[in-house]
């Protein structure tokens, strides 16, 4: 079983993920998703042409208090599936209000995920029956945030929990949430190590007997 590497401080990252959009949600402003709307902005970050930035509550925003303003993070992931854009992230360790932002996230205080996008050309949109469907979009920024314009725009807490096992014992902890008593939770751990360690090496090579043909 692998787990989160510590850095030189002892402290691991904290990783996230989630789903920033869902296609088939109309957010609150009245505007839906066409699938592929992001495959350019992934394209440009991914060949690191492009940077989205991370803020808690669209802090950007925030001309009074410059803590609030603050980067909480930085997204190192991004992917369209059949579900959404779906995005993974990191928080900056070290700074109090990124450190407050993840007590938020583990206490399931907050759970929302919120993107702020330039705006589109006449090209890529439409209007439609009720709502806007947006067809490319360029992002900005996507915040950690209490409440997100598309309700279903929300953090994975499974993914979020395996993402921050740091040892042993946080492994335990997350298997007997799922109904396993500590005894059965060490046990899975440790057949689980067994099995990871089977390495090619270790796999007993299997001789062809039509080989002397290819001779």
């Amino acid at each position: 079983m692998r787990f989160a590497e510590p850095d030189k401080d002892g402290a691991a990252t904290y990783t996230f993920e989630g789903y920033a959009v869902k296609w088939d949600s109309i957010n609150l402003h009245g505007e839906k998703f066409a699938r592929g709307a992001f495959a350019d902005m992934i394209s440009a970050f991914n060949n690191r042409e492009k940077t989205v930035h991370m803020y808690y509550n669209h802090g950007w925003r925030n001309m009074f208090d410059t803590n609030a303003a603050m980067r909480v993070g930085r997204w190192v992931e991004f992917e369209e599936d059949d579900i959404g854009l779906r995005v993974k992230g990191e928080l900056t360790q070290g700074l109090p209000l990124a450190t407050a932002v993840a007590a938020m996230m583990r206490h399931l205080t907050v759970d929302g995920l919120s993107i702020c996008f330039y705006n589109p050309t006449e090209m890529d949109y439409e209007e439609q029956d009720g709502h806007i469907l947006i067809k490319r979009a360029d992002l900005f920024e996507i915040s950690v945030v209490d409440e997100p314009s598309d309700r279903s725009a929300r953090i994975n807490r499974q993914a979020e929990t395996i993402n921050n096992l740091a040892d042993e014992r946080d492994a335990c902890d997350m298997l007997t949430k799922l109904g396993l008593d500590q005894a059965d939770a060490r046990h899975f751990i440790s057949k689980l190590d067994s099995i990871m360690g089977t390495s090619a090496g270790d796999i007993t090579e299997v001789k062809d007997p039509f080989a002397f043909l290819d001779k």
